[in-house]
């Protein structure tokens, strides 16, 4: 199947500013009825040396405002990678497709009405703000 891009999508979450409990997911970016490939996205914050990881979730996941565990295979999470926390700022965000390690190392594309989602796997005092920008997979 051939692909072209179609509309602009731009969407940000993340853990909020008072923190988070360990494993509880947080919503970063919905797709709408078409897939969308992530051609770019930067994060910030976070706690010091933290570990957060970024995956994509099916569209009946629980809840995406930090109530619900990542518990496991049964819920559909399909892990992206991980980014470290602490290094990043409002005025010098980090790239999600750095060169520098942690990062994401693949091409992501969220299938339609799936979600990102981002959790820390120790609880965490700081916020983590991811923003994402994608376009939409039409069919050509």
């Amino acid at each position: 199947m051939n692909y072209i891009y179609g509309a602009i999508r731009s969407q940000k979450g993340g853990i909020p500013i008072s923190g988070a409990d360990q494993d509880k997911a947080y919503g970063v970016f919905t797709a709408a009825e078409h897939p969308v490939e992530i051609i770019a996205g930067t994060y910030r914050s976070g706690d010091s040396n933290e570990m957060y990881t970024l995956a994509i979730v099916p569209p009946d996941f629980p809840n995406l405002s930090g109530q619900t565990s990542i518990a496991g295979g049964d819920q559909g999470v399909y892990a992206l990678g991980q980014i470290k926390g602490g290094g990043m700022t409002i005025t010098e965000p980090g790239s999600i497709y750095s060169q520098m390690t942690p990062s994401i190392q693949q091409r992501i594309i969220v299938p339609p009405f799936h979600h990102v989602v981002v959790w820390c796997s120790t609880a965490s005092a700081a916020d983590f703000r991811v923003y994402f920008l994608g376009m939409d997979l039409i069919q050509a």
